[in-house]
């Protein structure tokens, strides 16, 4: 399995080194078998009117980097009843997913919870799975959602490795905790429970999230802090007791190193040992025979930006005290690519057109155009502050977007994680060998576990053969071994709508195919959610009156008008003859599709090139995969001992000639003339032989499409069959074309998104071009560009307003 980490350098020490101890083997266990994923997910809009299509795009996440574990995802949808509505399953590519659902036409005004999750997610804690409320209105309905202003906050207070003792100066973090919007402004003092009068220390609020102060304990005394905020609320907190013993740690987190300090009042240790880990990978390791009080340092020059966990272990392997920094918070990676508009027009219904340069590495960009009046979530909440801090912490963060643009406060973030404990696993647990139970397989994509049987025993080690059926011109061949116990495997199969499969056993007579039986089960599959669903914020339900239209949120009504749009748009696109050829020419290059390649060989992913029905300028090419340089994003032909040989990101494509594996060598001879059909399929196909790096298939052009397996399948009757079901489709993004005249005489335009392309696939050679044309109010466009740099752990994130 790939390293998600760049690190793991050679273990520190100030005494002698020290050797392997359970704590690194449980963590290394840990991360080979169960590694926690996290999602996040950009939706299309931040609330819905009932029969609307979301579109989303998710980024599947470990280790505070793209994952590469998991190729299914999960995503459902629950009323405040936690009763579900609907629930549907795509792929993973390279650690993304993009699809949309519909929702009901029916569907009442209220909230509703997204849930979101992979496989190996729902085999750990559910508080990592991807859960959120959205609204979601329909005027028809009873009640009606309002905007629910009161706001209540409670205040907790947190010392610096959740250790406080007696004669030691710490670190104090004051954590507010509000259900709604926290207050604008706090702040609050430090005084003796005793001696109330006396303040001994005061602090201010750095957001609304945290505040800190410093002071040194003293022996018997209780303490509590006075919080009071703009508004004149007074909530306060007690500190706990300060022990007489005990280990403390001091961190500061710098640009060039993570500096920690450890102090021991009064206990015997023989010595202590050091782990810092991000994710479940240590980075850091050093045993210490002897305290000094001094600073130690843990060079950050192999890190990435992440979430690190330091933590104190005695020499028994018991955990005594940890503490969580953000790593060199005042130098964030990102990568941006550069944006450049070549037409700009805020003009009702302009054209605009803008060119993205490339980055090295990065084979596309997710790319949305906002009217900035809408999305407004994306300042609360977005892809970097999903990756970096809310992946770790579960507990609620007001604006976790704040810690990582604009003015950023390395501060603020570092009283924060004082403030939380680690969560995504329990030291003691795993050191113990508590690990969680598997209960769902990350298998490859669509993957079946099947068993046979005859007579209702188990057929061992028999070759079952299987029909794949479409249409009568569209069918073929699998067979599968049994083991011992009757059983069979699938798995890496890519396809969308359900396929109905055949069967029989090899050589069976009449006889022994009406005793033959065939049960499958996916091998992936949902998960019923166990946890209850949390409380509702913001909102609330009550009835409707005849005057609640004039109190709807004035977004709401724009995008009202919006669906209406919507409707008017589609019942004029349907007249329009350009869209009428166009569909024709997609139509004849389907159909050649559906004749040449079997459905084994098929893919959502798949890039098509119609030799027969369109002029593809390459019969002067000597050899295709030649021709197909530059044309495919991702793929790139290289000389290998003189021929020409595919790579698809920067991985080794299977070729494919008429469906067999060849060698390169192989189209040496074959003229292009004589080709009638190319595709690129980017990840595997049911039937490709290492699926996984994709492949180049090559279709010879052909008298009688009949194939063999073909006429041996129309002579067959009578089989038992099973359905096996794909993944759901996802609806094409609609694009409004106003260079269309029958398209410009729509009534109004208040798309909220103006441009939506979860997968913008980039030429490294050239700039990308998007074109999108402006609705009937925006003056400004939010730009939101999203990848990640698998090479150098980097995310990729461009957030904009242009002009």
């Amino acid at each position: 399995m790939k390293r998600i980490i760049i690190v793991c350098f050679a273990l520190a020490s100030f005494g002698q080194a020290y050797s392997q101890q359970s704590a690194d083997k449980a963590l290394q266990y840990l991360n080979e078998n169960f590694s926690q994923e996290n999602i996040y997910v950009l939706t299309d809009k931040d609330l819905y009117l009932s029969g609307e299509t979301v579109w989303f795009n998710a980024m599947v996440q470990r280790n505070f980097t793209i994952s590469d574990i998991s190729t299914n995802f999960f995503i459902e949808l629950y009323d405040r009843n936690k009763k579900q509505i609907l629930r549907k399953r795509f792929p993973i590519f390279n650690g993304s997913a993009q699809g949309s659902f519909q929702l009901p036409e029916n569907l009442n005004e209220d909230i509703y919870f997204v849930r979101a999750y992979t496989p190996m997610m729902s085999n750990l804690s559910e508080d990592f799975q991807y859960l959120k409320q959205i609204p979601v209105y329909n005027p028809s309905s009873p009640k009606k959602l309002v905007k629910d202003k009161t706001s209540s906050w409670s205040v907790t207070l947190h010392p610096e490795g959740n250790t406080l003792i007696q004669g030691n100066q710490s670190k104090i973090a004051v954590r507010l905790h509000s259900k709604g919007t926290p207050p604008s402004q706090w702040e609050g003092y430090v005084i003796e429970k005793d001696h109330p009068e006396k303040k001994i220390s005061t602090f201010k609020g750095l957001d609304g999230n945290v505040g800190i102060f410093s002071f040194t304990p003293e022996k018997d005394k209780i303490y509590e802090a006075v919080v009071t905020d703009n508004n004149g609320l007074q909530k306060s907190a007690a500190l706990p007791k300060a022990s007489e013993t005990g280990v403390s740690l001091q961190v500061i987190s710098e640009k060039d190193n993570i500096k920690y300090k450890i102090k021991n009042s009064g206990e015997a240790y023989p010595y202590l040992t050091v782990i810092a880990n991000i994710g479940e990978q240590v980075v850091y390791k050093a045993k210490v025979n002897q305290l000094k009080d001094a600073f130690q340092s843990i060079p950050t020059d192999q890190l990435i930006n992440s979430v690190l966990q330091i933590t104190i272990f005695d020499d028994k392997e018991n955990p005594l005290v940890s503490r969580m920094c953000f790593v060199m918070p005042q130098d964030l990676h990102i990568v941006a690519p550069e944006v450049k508009p070549q037409t700009l027009s805020t003009e009702r219904r302009a054209l605009n057109s803008f060119d993205i340069k490339p980055l090295k590495d990065v084979m596309s960009y997710s790319v949305a155009v906002f009217d900035p009046e809408y999305k407004k979530s994306l300042q609360d909440e977005n892809f970097l502050s999903s990756l970096w801090l809310t992946s770790v912490i579960k507990s609620k963060i007001d604006r976790p977007a704040q810690y990582f643009s604009g003015k950023i406060n390395p501060e603020a973030l570092d009283a924060l994680l004082i403030s939380e404990q680690w969560k995504m696993f329990d030291w003691k647990e795993i050191i113990s060998g508590k690990y969680p139970s598997i209960i769902n397989n990350s298998s490859k994509y669509i993957s079946y576990k099947g068993k046979v049987t005859i007579n209702a025993k188990p057929a061992a080690q028999q070759t079952l053969i299987m029909f794949v059926e479409g249409n009568k011109s569209d069918r073929e061949i699998l067979q599968a071994e049994t083991d011992s116990n009757g059983e069979f495997f699938f798995d890496n199969m890519i396809f969308e709508k359900p396929i109905k499969i055949t069967y029989q056993l090899n050589g069976a007579n009449a006889s022994l195919k009406s005793r033959t039986n065939v049960f499958i089960n996916p091998a992936n599959t949902f998960i019923p959610l166990k946890k209850d669903l949390p409380e509702i914020e913001g909102y609330q339900l009550v009835e409707r009156t005849t005057s609640s239209e004039t109190s709807q949120p004035a977004e709401l009504t724009k995008i009202i008008e919006a669906k209406k749009s919507k409707k008017e748009y589609d019942e004029k696109i349907v007249n329009i003859e350009e869209v009428k050829i166009k569909a024709k020419r997609k139509n004849l290059t389907e159909d050649l599709n559906k004749k040449l390649s079997s459905p084994l060989y098929r893919s959502m992913n798949e890039v098509v090139f119609d030799f027969v029905n369109d002029n593809q300028s390459a019969a002067s090419s000597p050899n295709i995969l030649q021709w197909l340089q530059g044309r495919v994003a991702g793929l790139t032909i290289n000389n290998e001992n003189g021929n020409p040989t595919p790579y698809i990101r920067q991985g080794k494509a299977n070729i494919y000639l008429d469906e067999m594996l060849v060698d390169a060598n192989a189209l040496s001879g074959i003229p292009v003339a004589n080709i009638a059909m190319v595709k690129v399929i980017k990840e595997g196909g049911l039937g490709m032989s290492g699926g996984g790096n994709g492949g180049v298939l090559i279709y010879t052009k052909r008298g009688d499409t009949q194939t063999p397996i073909e006429n041996k399948l129309s002579n067959m009757i009578d089989l038992n069959f099973f359905v096996m079901e794909g993944y759901n489709e996802s609806e094409e993004y609609p694009d409004s074309d106003y260079g269309n005249s029958e398209l410009s005489k729509i009534s109004t335009d208040y798309r909220p998104v103006l441009f939506w392309n979860p997968v913008f696939e980039i030429d490294e050679t050239s700039p990308a071009i998007i074109n999108f044309y402006n609705n009937d109010s925006a003056k400004k466009y939010r730009f939101i560009i999203m990848g990640f740099d698998a090479e150098k752990y980097i995310p990729v994130y461009y957030d904009k307003v242009m002009p």
